[in-house]
């Protein structure tokens, strides 16, 4: 039987979780639409210079911003309960600032290489650069209205950035040639969305311009080894369709570029927003020094009931999707979807488990795993990349994401006792069960149509008999 802690524990995660799934749906269907729209007006050529304009983006976010705003979800409870927020955010202003100086130094330093080994024009570079400003400074306030439990905001906030990025696009692109038309777009909606979002928020912090060598000590300590750590990923991620541009494969790039944006897309919103739910209740539980077990291991079972039919559906439907939704010349997404999928579903669930070195302040050991997995990817990529082209990208990809997430699950910390591995074990065999019987009843019932009508049936079907057999056999999975 369920004890009543992991009962509770379903409810509270659940309930969370149920919070923000309005706009991450929003999210899913919105972009359901807007890559294959872009992959039809852009040509191959566009599409991948754009896909390596966004691998870039996702790097120097990676190395500038993005850290510092998770540092700020990790100690506002610590200087809140201090009553030193000012100085806190005042320090974290000041750190955002050096680092969009580095950027921008960064543009006269690299621009020239870019150029050379990637087909990059200096202004499509400098445009992908212009963009790190808006988007940081979003995923800085991103992170205050989950501390301050706004979901509906941060629904309204990307459904309004998504159709103004379409919006933007093509006003843009009738007068810019669209590579920096969609770059221009972005920058605009981005912006857009961060003087709504300080509207809203009113701030009324003092900010002074003075470093506090403590914050600053605590801030650089925890979030560093993040960023070496997050290249590492970044590196297992996106490191194939730079090989395909380098040697000039556009076509490659483009496919490989598209069916990760597409997937991540589609699945990334919903997967990571367990965590993103729940990540300020985990710090809370922890300062508080409650016992995260049971919690814990509640949060990874749901997100395998849950999440695992949509694996399913980028691995059962994979090549259907990509005949439904894009021009032939992308016919071999279907190669990659499901390894784009599993990957995906694999990442998020990591980020879940690897909470505890958040928590324990040990993001360097993660670095450290990260790093001897990154040089494992580099060499995956190269051999593969060579011998089976596309696929062999999607290959790297998983082994080292399976790679990264194993070792991670060897460690443990020592008064930290964090999850039930037997249990999560249990639900995910058991949901690959009934994933593969609700495919094979749909399959029973349909083989013999083939139109695109049938091919959203199906899907829909599919997900509808999952979810329905597993809460017909709930106490069998989650249990």
């Amino acid at each position: 039987m369920q004890t009543l802690a992991s009962v509770r524990s379903y409810k509270i995660v659940l309930a969370n979780f149920l919070s923000y799934l309005p706009s991450r749906i929003l999210v899913i269907l919105n972009s359901l639409i807007i890559v294959p729209i872009l992959a039809y007006f852009l040509s191959t050529n566009e599409m991948g210079v754009f896909q390596i304009s966004i691998g870039i983006l996702n790097f120097v976010c990676t190395c500038s911003t993005d850290w510092i705003a998770k540092s700020v979800l990790r100690f506002f409870r610590k200087y809140m309960q201090e009553e030193r927020l000012d100085e806190f955010y005042s320090n974290v202003a000041m750190i955002e600032f050096v680092a969009i100086l580095g950027v921008f130094a960064g543009y006269f330093i690299f621009k020239d290489i870019v150029n050379a080994k990637f087909l990059i024009s200096n202004k499509i570079f400098f445009l992908t650069l212009i963009l790190v400003v808006p988007c940081g400074i979003r995923q800085f306030l991103y992170q205050l209205l989950r501390i301050l439990k706004m979901p509906y905001w941060y629904a309204t906030s990307i459904v309004v950035y998504q159709l103004a990025l379409l919006g933007l696009f093509f006003a843009f692109s009738k007068v810019i040639p669209k590579s920096s038309a969609i770059l221009v777009a972005m920058t605009f909606a981005v912006a857009f969305i961060d003087i709504i979002l300080l509207y809203k928020l009113n701030l009324k912090y003092k900010l002074s311009l003075k470093f506090d060598k403590n914050i600053l000590k605590n801030v650089l300590i925890y979030a560093i080894p993040l960023v070496f750590t997050n290249i590492c990923i970044w590196l297992i991620l996106h490191l194939g369709k730079f090989i395909l541009q380098f040697n000039k494969e556009f076509l490659n790039t483009a496919i490989v570029g598209t069916a990760w944006f597409f997937t991540t897309n589609a699945l990334t919103p919903l997967f990571s927003l367990l965590l993103f739910a729940i990540f300020p209740l985990i710090i809370k539980r922890f300062e508080k020094q409650y016992q995260l077990k049971e919690f814990m291991t509640s949060t990874l079972r749901l997100y395998i009931a849950m999440f695992l039919p949509f694996i399913g559906i980028f691995c059962f439907y994979s090549f259907d999707i990509a005949k439904l939704a894009f021009k032939n010349e992308y016919y071999y997404l279907g190669l990659l979807f499901p390894f784009c999928a599993i990957t995906i579903f694999i990442h998020e669930f990591m980020k879940l488990m690897n909470v505890k070195y958040h928590l324990k302040n040990r993001t360097y050991v993660e670095t450290a795993i990260s790093l001897l997995v990154a040089i494992i990817c580099v060499i995956l990529n190269f051999v593969l990349i060579k011998y089976f082209n596309i696929l062999g990208v999607g290959i790297a990809m998983l082994v080292s994401i399976l790679l990264l997430f194993t070792l991670n699950s060897f460690v443990n910390f020592k008064h930290l006792n964090f999850v039930v591995p037997s249990k999560l074990f249990k639900t995910l065999v058991t949901s690959i069960l009934i994933s593969l019987l609700a495919f094979s009843i749909v399959l029973f019932f349909t083989f013999k149509f083939h139109n695109n009508y049938i091919i959203v049936a199906r899907i829909i079907a599919f997900c509808t008999l999952y979810f329905a057999l597993t809460l017909k056999l709930k106490k069998l999975v989650l249990q």
